[in-house]
């Protein structure tokens, strides 16, 4: 343009910027903010808008906070659009107290905040389960004479009933229909979730029949929505049923939908109904994932299905789908459960050589089996290794281990892991104790205890649990002692 005698406007400027910040190619934009400064050209609102919006939508929202001061110091006022922008990224990044203050900042300068500001905050505030404040901006929108919408309706609807306010969700619903605003299939959605994770299964199929009745077209989540509600409460055939009523209705059924159904098949014992599910889901072209897969592969192996799981394995495979840590676990939790231990631990083996980490629960599935087969020693080298391999060692690791060394009448390790776990700061549980004590005299376990930290965490864990036994332990210890114990 130069070169032509042309120079560049702010609109020449804008354009640009909008075009480097679509790209998220913010370095360069930046670099060009600074270059047409230089030149002696002042940004324009328009120019600050853009640039804030392209930094706010590449999650740069920090940035976006810098420039927006930057704006205001030039004398340039935003524009609600700019605020709002802002307004929703702090939101979207959790920091809602930030974003409030913007809401003042408005209120201050005299602009009148409209009802996207508002609906960005009261997500805000419902996405971190603030509803007492989202109610109460709510309530302020409308005092200021500001008209919630749909989208604003249903944005409360959905909060309330993710913290299990049915009845209030219920109440906004209302008065969302009495203010003539009308639910689209997200608000009806968010309300049928709501009574689904109460298993109010009646009152969410009523709303499914008003969404109906009142000409919103019910959507494939919809129904997704009402088949996981079913499975949750155990009314698996009324789920299945739902199953079919979407095809009557045109609707394709997603890898969700029948993700859900075999769960729920599985939960109730029946992994056969699961299995044809899944070949009919393969049949209609829908592939399934790594979800899908572990759904029934659990439900094959908790039934002790092993030869049909590992057919699904080896499709699943021919898939070119690779099975994660997760699937593997479930699969040696299967052989380890059904006498296949031996296979379980060639699996097992076999993960290092496939470069796969086993991880935590992995590690303590293949401890309580050979725990389960009496194999003590075998399992005292595994959990070493786990720490080895960097695994955290938690309470629930150690009980679990120190339990299994005491069914198998090993106390000589229990109380050793005992002893470590004090040296690490946790503690065993009231069971692993009551295990303890069933095994050896209350005179022996004072024996083995009683020395150095291992004492004090012993009289904390019998204080707790056995105060109706405290007499039987406080002969077993000097007089200066038993103070402490009671």
């Amino acid at each position: 343009m130069f070169k032509l005698g042309l120079p560049p406007t702010n609109v020449t400027f804008n354009t640009l910027f909008n075009g480097l910040l679509s790209k998220a190619k913010i370095t360069d934009a930046e670099k060009m903010f600074v270059e047409m400064l230089k030149m002696g050209y002042e940004p324009d609102v328009i120019t600050y808008s853009t640039i804030i919006n392209g930094l706010c939508k590449t999650g740069n929202t920090t940035r976006a906070l810098h420039l927006i001061k930057k704006m205001e110091e030039k004398g340039c006022t935003p524009a609600v659009a700019t605020y709002n922008t802002i307004i929703d990224s702090l939101c979207k990044d959790k920091r809602v107290n930030q974003a409030t203050e913007f809401l003042f900042e408005m209120f201050d300068r005299g602009i009148p905040p409209n009802v996207v500001t508002y609906s960005s905050i009261l997500h805000g505030f419902c996405k971190l389960g603030r509803l007492n404040e989202a109610t109460s901006l709510f309530n302020q929108m409308v005092e200021r004479n500001v008209m919630p919408n749909t989208v604003t309706f249903t944005i409360l609807v959905d909060g309330l009933c993710k913290e299990g306010m049915i009845s209030e969700a219920r109440c906004v619903f209302e008065r969302m229909t009495e203010k003539g605003v009308e639910p689209n299939v997200y608000t009806y959605n968010a309300l049928m979730d709501g009574y689904c994770l109460r298993s109010q299964m009646n009152e969410a199929q009523n709303l499914l029949n008003i969404m109906v009745r009142k000409g919103c077209a019910p959507s494939v989540r919809s129904y997704n929505i009402l088949i996981k509600g079913h499975c949750k409460s155990g009314g698996i055939d009324e789920a299945k049923g739902l199953l079919a009523e979407m095809s009557h209705k045109a609707l394709t059924p997603d890898t969700v939908t029948y993700n859900t159904l075999m769960k729920g098949f599985c939960h109730v014992g029946r992994p056969q109904d699961a299995q044809k599910l899944f070949k009919e889901m393969c049949s209609y072209g829908l592939l399934p994932n790594l979800i899908t897969y572990s759904i029934v592969l659990d439900g094959l192996c908790k039934h002790g299905l092993l030869d049909e799981a590992f057919k699904v394995l080896k499709a699943m495979q021919e898939r070119r789908i690779e099975p994660d840590i997760f699937i593997y676990t479930i699969l040696i939790r299967g052989m380890c459960n059904f006498g296949k231990l031996e296979a379980a631990r060639e699996l097992f083996s076999n993960l290092f050589v496939k470069g796969i980490q086993p991880d935590v629960v992995t590690y303590k599935v293949m401890i309580s089996g050979l725990l389960k087969e009496g194999l003590s020693n075998e399992a005292c080298e595994l959990f070493r290794k786990m720490a080895v391999d960097g695994c955290l060692l938690n309470s629930c690791t150690h009980n679990l281990i120190i339990q299994g060394f005491l069914r198998n009448g090993d106390t000589s390790n229990a109380v050793q892991l005992i002893e470590e776990m004090a040296g690490r700061g946790l503690s065993a549980d009231s069971s692993t104790f009551q295990m303890l004590l069933d095994l050896e005299s209350y005179d022996e376990i004072i024996r083995r205890f009683l020395h150095g930290n291992s004492q004090d965490l012993f009289l904390l864990e019998i204080n707790a649990s056995f105060t109706r036994n405290m007499h039987l332990v406080k002969g077993n210890l000097p007089c200066h002692q038993i103070g402490s114990c009671c």
